[in-house]
């Protein structure tokens, strides 16, 4: 019986070789190269769980451990639904990147940081760890929206109120596809960056090409919404009877997109992790953008 339980708990050397993995792609090229690879690590996915549920994972930032009866997995896209302390994978991959960036949640604690959002468990997160003279959280309160009388700070990403050279830290969570002018909002994020500042970002990626998938349009002329098809709206907790509506799948263009904005050091870090709970669907791994004033 002994025997028969440790080798359940012996993972097989794919299964090791997702348990702390972090690469770095700069170009599309790159990652297009491994990408049949990548998938093929992605069928380990379950065996990977396996050892969550047996092992618990650590927390980035905070090293925490959490134990396997604290962790929730609701579904078999793991980026989206493996739950711990109310963070799922690609929440965890952003805290990696984070701790990467500044090396400790103390160091993170002295920055100024902006999260477009407040009702998510990332946001909650943040505001029990960061204090709330250094961090700065807003919801986009649409047409719609704009007569609810709520009292949750408005920040439009393509407009944003703040100062220049504010924020050590910009934080965009699941945004970029619902943003009406990505181009506008990233020159945005690079005016309200200090010098060196950084972007930390994830999106639902079209990671298989270097275009992105384009659902709507904003036409700055008349302001309108422009349909490229059947509307598609993702899940948004802000306005949970409606969600948001998607104008793109954002591909590996979003790094020249960057750059054109200004921002260099532009980066997609592709993090794969049963230790620290981070892992994909179709990918073993959870990719996450970076960019630097």
């Amino acid at each position: 019986m002994v025997s028969t339980i440790t080798e359940s708990l012996t993972p097989s050397q794919g299964v090791l070789d997702l348990h702390e993995r972090h690469q770095t792609f700069s170009r599309f090229e790159d990652f297009h190269t491994i990408l049949p690879a990548l998938l093929q690590q992605g069928q380990r996915l379950d065996a990977c769980v396996r050892m969550i549920s047996t092992l618990g994972i650590l927390e980035p930032l905070t090293g925490e451990h959490i134990p396997p009866e604290h962790i929730l997995v609701n579904g078999p896209n793991y980026r989206e639904s493996l739950i711990a302390h109310g963070l799922l994978s690609r929440n965890r991959a952003i805290l990696q990147v984070m701790e990467c960036q500044h090396g400790s949640l103390e160091a993170i604690r002295r920055k100024q940081i902006f999260l477009p959002e407040t009702l998510t468990g990332l946001a909650f997160w943040l505001k029990h760890h960061i204090a709330s003279d250094c961090l700065v959280q807003s919801e986009f309160h649409d047409d719609d929206l704009g007569s609810t009388g709520s009292d949750m700070a408005h920040q439009d990403l393509c407009h944003l109120t703040f100062n220049d050279s504010h924020f050590d830290l910009v934080i965009c969570s699941e945004l970029f596809e619902h943003v009406y002018s990505l181009d506008r909002a990233l020159r945005e994020i690079r005016r309200v960056l200090k010098p060196d500042g950084r972007l930390v970002a994830t999106f639902p990626m079209a990671f298989g090409q270097s275009t992105s998938i384009e659902k709507a349009r904003w036409n700055e002329t008349t302001g309108n919404v422009e349909l490229l098809g059947e509307a598609d709206f993702h899940g948004d907790p802000f306005r949970p009877e409606q969600g948001s509506l998607v104008f793109r799948i954002p591909g590996w263009e979003i790094l020249d997109q960057c750059r054109a904005a200004g921002l260099s050091d532009c980066r997609i870090h592709l993090i794969s992790s049963w230790k620290l709970g981070v892992l994909g669907g179709d990918l073993p791994g959870v990719l996450v953008l970076e960019a630097q004033r």
